[in-house]
């Protein structure tokens, strides 16, 4: 009897949270960002069943018994996509038990962070108030990391906060380090450089990959060389992560023995000198952290802001992510600065939302604002890039509003009664 209760009572929820979702939604009067360049002012945006069905200057028809949301000096942006990211896997810097984004060993392309994400984070809900919606949760270390995967910062699970599974394998390639001066480069065997051996172990495994690959179904499975078949066969990005320069070309040319995978730089601090090369080969860029010191010191003090105006006027495809998990948080603030150095408004709110969603294969369902995708958006009373002004007021994810709500909110409001501030 309390099963056949218990079944109903979960029967009834299921019912009436769908129905909830067909109800249509409209938000009248407000400044909508679509994502893709295009600003609508006073603009109609209405969504049901979880989907977009307006976005238009004009309302074209009637929509009965619809939800009225008044938008007049507010702005509508679409949901959020952070890349690069370790949401989820790490809780507290300082805490290693809190660590779950690293494996042992040096090669782990099997290693799967999705299943790592941890949805009772305390830090995600802080992503949410800022209207981050997506995450390209990455996993760390070694020289071949692991398999990314883009999850939602909604969920009670992994399972329900998945969004794109699988969707790139992640390498570190090694960096260039000149040699001291007091060494002598002859007196060190090649065999001993530990840099040729990062190269001659990365060349194994692709090599071997790409043959293990070209059998459909091997008799016996090899779980590296199969996490690396999405690479050969374009269902999967390789996302490559380095910085400078000699790392960038040699990576390049190392990818043009393998035509078919679809190669992504991150972090890419040296790219501004390579746009050449890198638009040439249509490579995109996803750049990390911005609010930084350059990495020279004979670089432009103002490098890290410029680079994505740089890359962009060359024809690169440029998304803004960031390595880390609470500093996540401040991702469109980030964007906000590059639209100080070289980019607008637009083209910024470009880098955290279509950019991103066009890398990782989901634009078709997110990333902008138009009729047929998710109704993953943000409501603001101002501008989603300044930090001083930017204040999010509600959020949909897939068309279900989300408790904005967080922990240091609580806090925050504690405190400020306690000690009576205004």
């Amino acid at each position: 009897m309390k099963i056949y209760k218990l079944f109903l009572t979960i029967l009834c929820v299921s019912y009436f949270h769908s129905n909830a979702q067909q109800i249509m939604v409209i938000i009248q009067g407000a400044t909508i960002h679509v994502g893709n360049g295009k600003v609508i002012p006073k603009g109609y945006l209405g969504f049901g069943g979880g989907k977009i069905m307006l976005c238009d200057s004009v309302m074209s028809a009637t929509y009965k018994n619809a939800t009225i949301i008044d938008g007049r000096k507010k702005d509508i942006y679409p949901g959020l996509i952070c890349m690069n990211s370790t949401v989820g896997l790490n809780e507290i810097d300082q805490a290693r038990p809190t660590h779950d984004f690293q494996e042992v060993g040096s090669v782990n392309p099997n290693v799967r962070s999705l299943i790592a994400y941890n949805t009772d984070s305390k830090v995600i809900p802080t992503l949410r108030s800022n209207g981050i919606c997506y995450v390209q949760v990455v996993p760390q270390g070694g020289l071949v990391s692991g398999t990314s995967s883009v999850m939602k910062t909604s969920g009670w699970n992994w399972e329900d906060a998945s969004y794109n599974i699988d969707d790139g394998v992640h390498m570190n390639w090694p960096e260039f380090i000149p040699v001291a001066q007091n060494v002598d480069r002859k007196e060190m065997p090649e065999s001993k450089n530990p840099m040729n051996e990062e190269f001659q172990t990365i060349d194994n495994l692709f090599e071997q990959s790409f043959q293990y690959c070209k059998t459909e179904k091997p008799e016996v499975i090899n779980v590296r060389f199969e996490a690396m078949r999405g690479i050969f066969n374009g269902t999967k990005n390789l996302y490559v992560h380095v910085d400078g320069t000699k790392g960038i070309i040699s990576s390049i040319n190392f990818m043009k023995k393998y035509p078919g995978v679809k190669m992504i730089l991150v972090g890419a601090a040296n790219a501004y000198k390579l746009t050449e090369l890198i638009s040439e080969n249509h490579i995109p860029v996803v750049l990390t952290n911005i609010h930084r010191l350059p990495q020279k010191s004979n670089d432009d003090i103002d490098q890290p802001y410029k680079t994505a105006a740089e890359l962009m006027k060359a024809g690169i495809t440029v998304a803004i992510g960031h390595s880390g998990s609470w500093q996540t948080r401040s991702l469109m603030f980030e964007a906000g600065t590059c639209a100080g150095y070289g980019l607008t408004k637009e083209e910024a709110l470009e880098t955290i939302t279509q950019n991103p969603a066009k890398i990782l294969g989901i634009d078709k369902t997110c990333g902008t604002l138009e009729t047929g995708k998710d109704a993953t958006i943000i409501i603001s009373s101002g501008d989603l890039l300044d930090m001083k002004s930017s204040i999010v007021e509600q959020l949909f994810i897939g068309g279900e509003e989300i408790d904005l709500n967080n922990l240091q909110k609580d806090l925050y409001k504690k405190y400020s009664e306690k000690y009576k501030i205004k």
